[in-house]
């Protein structure tokens, strides 16, 4: 089996945050919602979300817990997942056709309601904020990035694009006290401004954040129909439904995937990605389209492909011949997207195992451990364990794909003194 050394390949990370050259940005998905750092502020993934929501809705009223048990059904009939996306997709769809009909034993209204129910259940999910005092803000894993962006110098501000409708990555860079452009311009009510946006260069200096799929806060102001951000709104302009597709074709989501294509093209331009599952195919298909037309643009993925069989045993996605990511890796990006899975790579277009070349040393600048998790050694007699016998194979967990352990690193290498500033080739 082909092999990739984690060793050469952070030191190939290094060698780019380093670099005044580079442009550097991030896309984040859920992951770093749910990997928060606080075991009492976090975003469920979408299963527990499912679960908690339908629990409440279905508490609510027995219509509404009929109509989504009828809804389940035909959902996984039809061998889809049932989860809170196709729910809020069957949902629109059924209000988009029943007329004056009903389905599930609801009318329009009900439909209408239940959706209002569903939407509103995901914004207090989603509303981690509230419950975050100043102390807890401080220990955020969104607030070691931030610490990372704080101290890094760099003629090239760094952006930041999410799919997450939170406020985590505001509350961490507004308490590092960065300043940063979303689009918006104003101050009594805010509202998005797509010309800036196309235009970042009249805020060189400012770090971007962009809302790819909206945020808590934004709204239509009814009288012209702009998108405002109001505190008090207890909005989110796109949920988790297949309508996001369709929404996302308006502004201000146009502006905002026509900029991470723009980013994308650009000489020397570098996206690492953490918590994104690669599931929105409209971003998908635009960050192919973008690295075919980039010059020399890449994107590293740190993917983190672990889910759990009915037996509980660990699987690995990558490891699927026939897993998307490792398509889009291998065959659609020539080469330019890297993907870093938990045990597996794709690297130059080619898969492979995660594998040290060599045994670590105690002198290296930057620890081995503090990206990869090794396997013990194992007994070099098959018949028994014979102490001081062990055989080391190199192999073990890739750590970076948990968004926690990410900013742990990059935190680590924002220091002058620390170990990223010592890093010597081998």
């Amino acid at each position: 089996m082909y092999t990739h050394d984690p060793r050469e390949h952070i030191r190939g990370i290094h060698q780019i945050l380093v670099s005044d050259k580079k442009r550097i940005g991030f896309l984040f998905g859920a992951g770093s919602s749910f990997a928060t750092g606080l075991p009492t502020a976090f975003i469920p993934a979408i299963e527990k979300m499912t679960e908690t929501i339908v629990t409440e809705v279905e508490a609510h009223s027995p219509e509404f817990a009929a109509a989504i048990k009828e809804i389940q059904t035909e959902t996984e009939a039809l061998k889809v997942s049932f989860n809170i996306e196709t729910l809020l997709s069957s949902i629109e769809a059924k209000r988009a056709v029943i007329g004056a009909g009903n389905l599930n034993g609801l009318d329009s209204v009900g439909f209408t309601d239940l959706a209002a129910l569903v939407k509103t259940r995901v914004v207090k999910l989603v509303s981690v904020h509230e419950t975050l005092v100043a102390e807890d803000r401080k220990k955020l894993a969104h607030a070691r990035l931030a610490n990372w962006i704080q101290k890094a110098r760099r003629r090239f501000p760094a952006e930041i694009f999410t799919t997450n409708y939170d406020y985590l990555f505001e509350i961490a860079l507004e308490g590092s006290g960065i300043p940063y452009f979303d689009g918006f311009s104003g101050s009594f009510e805010p509202f998005f401004c797509p010309e800036a946006v196309e235009d970042v260069q009249s805020y060189p200096h400012l770090v971007k954040l962009w809302k790819m799929h909206g945020s808590l806060g934004w709204t239509y102001r009814d009288s012209d129909k702009a998108v405002i951000r109001q505190q008090s709104a207890s909005e989110v302009l796109i949920y988790p439904s297949h309508l996001k597709y369709n929404t996302s074709k308006k502004q201000p989501y146009v502006g905002l995937i026509d900029r991470l294509c723009a980013f994308l093209q650009q000489d020397d331009a570098v996206l690492f990605t953490c918590g994104y599952s690669f599931g929105d195919e409209h971003i998908n298909e635009r960050i192919v389209t973008s690295l075919r037309r980039g010059a020399n643009s890449h994107v590293i993925a740190m993917y983190y492909d672990e889910t759990c069989a009915d037996d509980n045993m660990r699987m690995y996605g990558l490891a699927d011949v026939n897993n998307n990511v490792r398509k889009l890796a291998t065959y659609e990006t020539g080469g330019k997207m890297s993907v870093y899975g938990l045990r597996h790579a794709v690297i130059g277009g080619k898969f492979g195992e995660w594998r040290l070349r060599d045994e670590p040393k105690t002198t290296e600048s930057i620890r081995v451990s503090q990206y990869f998790d090794e396997d013990a050694a194992t007994p070099s007699d098959e018949a028994g364990e014979r102490k001081g016998d062990e055989r080391w194979m190199g192999t073990g967990r890739f750590l970076l794909p948990d968004f926690r352990k990410l900013t742990d690193f990059l935190n680590d290498l924002s220091s002058s003194e620390g170990p990223a500033s010592t890093l010597q080739p081998t």
